[in-house]
């Protein structure tokens, strides 16, 4: 087994191998590369649900990462409801929503039964990217 140590978790390391037999000595080198291909992970940091006296409200997305620091913005929103036969009903007229770097702001659910939706990507200092889908769903303040 082979450590290498270059304070570095992902680094290119040139190993060399110097083999002799007692008599003859010969030696190989080998550049070997570490890099970070796994995505980090999103989160939303919101609740189910929130109820109409809630808002203003404000969640802020954050990212984690193994490897190195992470940049989380919230990309775009949505805001409907559906009817009782299942019908999907666009919202954002009487939604009030406001979103800025890592951070979404409800200023106004719209009503009961409002859906409120956005959408968190990360990506960490290598490039790799992650998003993650978050949802509130605004519920009767007497139910809850």
């Amino acid at each position: 087994m082979l450590t290498l140590d270059s304070g570095d978790p992902l680094a290119t390391c040139d190993i060399t191998l110097d083999v002799s037999d007692g008599t003859a000595t010969d030696f190989c080198v080998s550049t070997v590369e570490v890099v970070d291909t796994t995505a980090p992970v999103a989160a939303c940091n919101a609740p189910r649900t929130i109820v109409p006296p809630d808002a203003p409200i404000s969640f802020t997305g954050t990212g984690a990462d193994a490897c190195s620091s992470t940049t989380t913005v919230v990309t775009e929103y949505d805001c409907f409801k559906f009817t009782k036969k299942g019908k999907k009903i666009d919202k954002k007229q009487s939604c009030v929503v406001s979103f800025e770097g890592d951070t979404i702001t409800i200023d106004d659910s719209g009503g009961v039964h409002d859906h409120i939706t956005w959408t968190v990507e990360v990506m960490d200092a290598n490039g790799n990217t992650s998003s993650a889908q978050c949802q509130v769903l605004v519920v009767n303040p007497g139910l809850y």
